[in-house]
């Protein structure tokens, strides 16, 4: 009986030990993220001529780049209209968008502008490629952003500049300014 009971009590330590939730090695956690502020934009209410109503992802509408358009929709504000923008570290953009082929020369911007001296301070562009061509396919671009141009006066842009003249669609941008914890 004693033994059954030893057996027993050590396959149920056995037990609770292989259900116990187990901490990550030190160093192996990841950063967490603290969103700041984000936007979502569906076009489904825009109304010009950046819009197109035949190929829409989520809804009847997407943005549409081409020969004749080369600003997409995009985002523009004064770096003290963002809720803690001390503390925004990344910006990160993602969005829908259908392509027939890779177009090196379209690009994601982010522009940063000192409105005082009248003068760009920060310029980055990153390549738009969707993970497959020819279907809508999801876009995910990130930008570290330093302490040096979180100035209140200072104007944010995001957009896409479509260099090349090429045709697109895209759908569904979403724009979130984060920080690490």
């Amino acid at each position: 009986m004693r033994i059954t009971l030893l057996i027993a009590a050590f396959c149920s330590t056995l037990f609770m030990a292989s259900c116990a939730k187990k901490k990550p090695a030190a160093g192996s956690q990841k950063d967490s993220i603290t969103v700041l502020y984000s936007e979502f934009h569906d076009f489904e209410s825009v109304a010009d001529a950046r819009v197109d109503s035949s190929k829409g992802f989520s809804g009847k509408v997407c943005g549409v780049l081409n020969g004749q358009i080369e600003y997409g929709f995009g985002l523009g504000k004064q770096l003290k209209e963002l809720p803690s923008y001390k503390s925004i570290e990344e910006v990160s953009i993602s969005f829908n968008c259908l392509m027939d082929k890779a177009y090196p020369d379209d690009v994601f911007v982010i522009s940063i502008d000192d409105t005082i001296a009248k003068k760009n301070v920060m310029w980055e562009g990153k390549s738009i490629t969707p993970a497959k061509f020819g279907e809508w396919s999801p876009v995910n671009i990130s930008y570290r952003i330093s302490k040096d141009f979180l100035n209140p006066e200072y104007i944010l842009k995001l957009y896409i500049w479509n260099k090349g003249k090429n045709t697109f669609y895209f759908d569904d941008l979403s724009f979130t300014f984060q920080k690490k914890k």
